[in-house]
């Protein structure tokens, strides 16, 4: 079983009290601590400690080379479904156009990239209740306004309903928390 840390972010938010006027206050929301990004000679050699029979050289050229094909599939409108994984798929971003005759895909797309959605089938690991329920998490707390651990941390099962107050997480694109969010 794994363990997720998670750091507790002070922040000052506004919201909306009775009388439908703004006030601040202090809320604290949760942060993963990311330990580190793993490399793919990281990932072979941690395949490997898993009673692998191939070299690390082998798997990190199986790797490499499901990389490549997966890079060709996905730049030719190919959807890549890797079963207990997850999706990756090809997205773009256009400026629309008032008349369909005028729309140019060299001038109206904008940005093309790749998404990726987790696998969502009944025995994922990915699916917010199994990851709850694989994972121990550990929390301590961190304020954002002064930089400083503010306490000690504890640990706690992931099959116990989540954190200190009932369950709630956070996310935003940065990672950063931003309000609660149930998964």
């Amino acid at each position: 079983m794994g363990e997720i840390q998670i750091q507790k972010v002070q922040r000052t938010v506004q919201v909306k009290d009775a009388d439908n006027t703004r006030k601040k206050v202090q809320k604290t929301y949760g942060k993963i601590i990311y330990r580190k990004t793993l490399t793919l000679d990281d990932m072979a050699e941690h395949i490997m400690k898993h009673g692998s029979v191939y070299t690390e050289d082998v798997v990190i050229g199986v790797i490499t080379k499901l990389k490549n094909c997966m890079q060709e599939m996905l730049a030719d409108g190919h959807k890549v479904k890797l079963d207990g994984i997850g999706t990756l798929y090809p997205t773009l971003t256009s400026a629309g156009v008032d008349n369909a005759k005028d729309f140019s895909a060299t001038e109206n797309v904008t940005r093309i990239g790749i998404a990726f959605l987790a696998d969502q089938s009944r025995k994922s690991m990915y699916k917010a209740r199994s990851m709850r329920e694989a994972v121990n998490l550990s929390t301590s707390v961190y304020s954002e306004l002064t930089g400083e651990e503010t306490g000690g941390g504890n640990t706690e099962s992931g099959n116990n309903g989540g954190t200190e107050n009932g369950g709630g997480s956070s996310s935003s694109e940065s990672g950063n928390g931003g309000g609660p969010v149930n998964p």
